[in-house]
């Protein structure tokens, strides 16, 4: 009786045993939450790497062990001694017919008169029918042999197909922060999150700030900064962090006109008309606001297009007319394609503009070759 008395006490439990047992449950599932948003973010963050570039991993088979020979004994330097003056009696001479002075012979044995090693042409010494010859030594044996010095790598050259007049009557919509839902995915896999784009310009300058954003943290942020001219925009610099990396800058050096990259040793020469990522997109929203006439299906063209550790050719290619539906309606937008060369692994960039929405980019979508994408949908537009 007494232990069926003491087993009952413990069931049902105490209200007091409720409260801890509560919090441990409600710590279990904060912890498989935050598991899960960990996976979250890191495949966000992987979705949104611009440079995805293959790893390649080859696998060497093993090679018989040979014994090792022993190295040469490294020459030794000797120290140079003044010249000795030579004597008729220590020289090696040989009788040549007259007929034959007018050339040196090919093979001479070495005499006790040799050159020393620097001396690279073969010498004579004439007196009377006897003629002294000594054999050429290689300078390239020499100790004394100067290093070449390594000439600076010459910056690369790209030349775009472009047609001027795509850039004649170039003007851009007024100043305005553009805000964005952002929907990351790869196969069955996708992650919502946030965007904005913040453009402003005084007519003769730009700066584009953009961002995005998920679950709490900044993924991707970049700024590109420049001048604004008849034919469009002049970049200056371009900056670039994403989540995990380190930021990198992209210069424009018109004075010496190069393209620098802060993340490579890479240059290129500026040629006229070259974009970053952040600028490219706004460089064509300028050519349809100035004159939309020019836009047509299958337009296509090519651009230089510069990214935080390198420069490439782009194809831009206009696909023509699409209806998107938008928080706020269904409007008609032009589809812009813009693919870098095959040798590349940066991300391609399609866009929508539309001339409801004054040819502010209504939607932005980047995707890499392993099948990821990230798609950047207009919510809202605030002109400033």
């Amino acid at each position: 009786m007494g232990m069926r008395s003491s087993l009952s006490s413990l069931w049902p439990p105490n209200r007091k045993l409720w409260i801890p047992l509560g919090v441990i449950v409600m710590i279990v599932i904060a912890h498989l939450l935050l598991i899960q948003w960990a996976q979250d973010s890191l495949e966000f963050m992987r979705l949104l790497d611009a440079d995805n570039e293959p790893v390649e991993i080859s696998l060497r088979a093993p090679t018989p062990s040979v014994p090792a020979r022993p190295s040469p004994e490294a020459p030794k330097k000797i120290s140079p001694v003044a010249p000795t003056p030579v004597t008729p009696e220590t020289a090696t001479v040989q009788e040549v017919p007259p007929a034959a002075t007018t050339a040196p012979l090919a093979d001479t044995t070495n005499s006790a008169n040799s050159v020393p090693n620097n001396e690279s042409t073969t010498q004579a010494r004439t007196d009377g029918n006897v003629t002294a010859t000594t054999t050429p030594v290689n300078s390239s044996l020499s100790n004394d042999t100067p290093e070449k010095k390594t000439e600076p790598e010459a910056a690369t050259t790209l030349k775009a197909n472009a047609s001027p007049f795509l850039f004649e009557q170039v003007s851009f919509p007024p100043s305005a922060e553009l805000r964005y839902s952002a929907l990351a995915a790869q196969g069955t896999r996708s992650l919502s999150g946030s965007g904005n784009i913040a453009w402003q310009h005084d007519g003769q300058s730009y700066t584009i700030k953009g961002e995005a954003s998920a679950l709490l943290l900044s993924l991707l942020n970049y700024q590109s900064s420049g001048q604004l001219t008849k034919a469009g925009i002049l970049p200056d610099l371009y900056f670039e962090k994403r989540i995990g990396k380190s930021a990198t800058q992209t210069h424009f050096v018109r004075e010496r006109k190069t393209i620098s990259f802060s993340a490579s040793t890479h240059t290129y020469e500026i040629q006229g008309g070259e974009q970053d990522r952040g600028s490219v997109i706004w460089q064509l929203v300028g050519i349809a606001h100035g004159d939309p006439t020019k836009l047509e299906p299958g337009l296509m063209f090519e651009a230089v297009i510069a990214g935080s550790k390198a420069a490439d050719r782009w194809r831009v290619q206009v696909s023509g007319k699409e209806s998107l539906t938008l928080t706020d309606g269904t409007i008609s937008a032009w589809h812009f394609s813009l693919t870098p060369t095959v040798s590349s692994f940066d991300y391609q960039i399609d866009l929508w503009l539309s001339p409801d929405k004054e040819w502010y980019p209504v939607k932005i979508m980047y995707a890499n070759r392993a099948g990821a994408n990230l798609t950047m949908t207009l919510e809202k537009i605030q002109k400033k």
